[in-house]
């Protein structure tokens, strides 16, 4: 038996993001999750992500 290909696994993971409340627009704070087509990125809270670079 040979080890497992990464074809053979079965993960599926779902994200959900709930859109900003009233504090935290008024904090001007940035979402750090980014959808691209198939692909979803994650950018560690504390970047300096502009609205302008989605």
């Amino acid at each position: 038996m040979g080890e497992p290909s990464l074809d053979d696994s079965n993960v599926k993971v779902a994200v959900r993001v709930r859109p900003m409340n009233r504090r935290e627009k008024e904090l001007n704070t940035k979402c750090v999750v980014e959808m691209m087509k198939n692909q979803t990125i994650l950018h560690p809270a504390g970047t300096n992500l502009s609205k302008d670079s989605r």
